[in-house]
């Protein structure tokens, strides 16, 4: 429980305050935050306005707190934040993988659309993952900085492909891994072409990449899937969204990463 633990956690309903990089979340159709925390099975919530609740989760983990807000409802979805939720992956470090297996199909077997999205700016982690009718359909993750995809499942999705992002569709992690690397390689190739018929090394990637993406994933490509797929949270400005209070609770320390 979140007893005595000095987070002062502000009750005052207020309007939606956007994040989204360097941090997880998961995307839930739902109405009600008690029923996506009930779900989750972490035992009873603080109420929390989006200004505290999202404070903890940035805040400092003192002792290992991890703090997760499960937010108000913004347009039919809810949002559980942390940036201590475990993440897709075959790779067996710390059992990681069947920990996110196992808050993913806890939502999924209660929600008809879970979604999770990840970022960090220093291990170039990006991640993905989508249960549709209580069946995962998606599962992906990479990290620049350990320069291999951590988990590719189920095909790539019609939103993946309109924001160009390579198809990976039926790769081992390992094949995936490979396939970004020799998509990026031609890319680069093909920029040193540019710039040698002399284009500008500042116009070279413009021609080269689509959607001004390179084949590597990053946390632009998260943000952006995640506007297709629900709601894009770094856009979380006040429009028109009512004032709200969410729950805040401890992330148990077997299901952080």
């Amino acid at each position: 429980s979140s007893e005595g633990v000095a987070t002062p956690f502000d009750r005052t309903p207020d309007q939606p305050e956007p994040f989204g990089y360097n941090v997880s979340w998961f995307a839930v159709k739902a109405s009600d935050p008690a029923s996506v925390l009930g779900a989750l099975e972490f035992g009873e919530g603080t109420p929390a306005n989006w200004s505290s609740g999202l404070a903890a989760v940035y805040g400092k983990p003192s002792s290992g707190n991890r703090w997760v807000f499960v937010s108000p409802p913004v347009s039919g979805w809810i949002f559980a934040i942390s940036l201590g939720w475990p993440y897709p992956t075959t790779e067996t470090h710390h059992d990681i993988g069947t920990r996110f297996e196992i808050l993913f199909s806890r939502l999924m077997k209660r929600f008809d659309d879970v979604q999770f999205f990840g970022s960090h700016q220093v291990s170039d982690f990006a991640a993905w993952a989508r249960a549709l009718n209580g069946k995962p359909t998606r599962l992906f993750a990479w990290s620049g900085s350990a320069g291999e995809v951590f988990m590719n499942f189920g095909d790539r999705s019609l939103e993946e492909a309109k924001l160009g992002l390579v198809n990976l569709t039926g790769l081992s992690p390992r094949s995936a891994t490979d396939e970004i690397f020799r998509i990026a390689g031609e890319e680069s190739d093909e920029q040193r072409r540019l710039v040698a018929n002399g284009l500008s090394h500042a116009e070279a990637p413009a021609k080269v990449y689509k959607n001004g993406h390179s084949a590597f994933p990053d946390e632009e490509n998260v943000v952006a899937l995640a506007a297709l797929w629900s709601i894009d949270p770094t856009q979380l400005v006040d429009d028109g969204h009512p004032p709200g209070l969410g729950l805040a609770v401890q992330l148990p320390n077997h299901l952080s990463q």
